[in-house]
């Protein structure tokens, strides 16, 4: 059940674009700088979840991560009691075969046994939305997975750092839902096979550290609408911005968040950039 919520959090994040881009340089970390800030903080985008042979943590990232006191995620998968909370929201009061028509339900149960060797029968006490987080983690098609958060958790936890959350895990399971309505929902994983291009496709922009591309390559209609953008990006964004100056008031912090979220006019960068911040690249 933790690996379901995680996904969510991925997906959230990963899979999100913004329909009006702007250019910024290719760099997935980013300086913060004030004249009321002590020391500087840095925004790291993620992918969230990558094959082995393609996770690795730039030198610079790691350079970051030691100049600063706290990490701050998204939302802070380190707390095991908002996991556990978050687990009622991931089953079904129903059964999700009664939700679907004979039509879905034929479709849903050939695609779980083709790619995942499971029947619908099997998951028929999850949300679809549990099940198409089981669907995205098996179009990242490779034996071993990184978790990019879980990685800087697990050095925060050896550097004795703090790691906080920008939201609570129920408020972007409540984002998700509401951007992700049923029948948007079905649609995506009607494109499960488009989904799986669409990675290979992110992981490469993200190698290059390419934000630009990445974020373009997937603000495509069939995986992204106004309603979305709104939920996942807008809100969130600004939500998080109003708390960030605070934070690098108090300490230093590494934010590692989607890079979807740093880009466009209402993207993070931005954001803070018309609040006064200097928000540069680190090359």
């Amino acid at each position: 059940m933790k690996k379901l919520i995680v996904l969510i959090c991925f997906i959230a994040s990963s899979f999100i674009g913004n329909a009006q881009t702007q250019k910024l340089e290719n760099s997935v970390l980013w300086k913060i700088e004030h004249k009321d800030l002590a020391k500087p903080s840095y925004l790291l985008g993620t992918i969230h979840i990558l094959c082995e042979d393609d996770f690795s943590i730039p030198e610079k990232v790691t350079k970051a991560f030691n100049e600063t006191e706290n990490l701050v995620l998204e939302v802070d998968l380190s707390d095991t009691k908002a996991l556990m909370e978050a687990q009622q929201k991931m089953i079904s009061t129903g059964k999700l075969s009664e939700e679907l028509s004979a039509a879905q339900q034929t479709y849903l149960d050939k695609l779980l046994q083709k790619e995942m060797n499971m029947s619908l029968k099997m998951v028929d006490n999850y949300t679809l939305m549990s099940v198409y987080s089981l669907l995205i983690q098996q179009s990242v098609s490779c034996p071993v997975k990184k978790m990019y958060e879980f990685e800087l958790i697990n050095l925060a936890k050896a550097a004795n750092k703090k790691i906080q959350g920008l939201e609570t895990l129920n408020g972007q399971l409540d984002f998700f839902a509401k951007a992700y309505p049923k029948d948007f929902l079905w649609q995506q994983i009607e494109l499960y096979e488009e989904y799986k291009e669409m990675f290979k496709e992110m992981v490469v922009h993200y190698k290059n550290e390419n934000i630009n591309a990445l974020v373009a390559g997937i603000k495509d209609e069939r995986f992204f609408n106004k309603n979305a953008e709104y939920w996942m990006l807008t809100y969130r964004n600004t939500n998080w911005v109003k708390l960030m100056p605070d934070m690098m008031k108090k300490q230093s912090n590494l934010f590692a968040v989607g890079t979807a979220h740093l880009v466009g006019k209402n993207g993070v960068i931005a954001l803070l950039r018309e609040q006064g911040y200097k928000v540069t690249p680190v090359h």
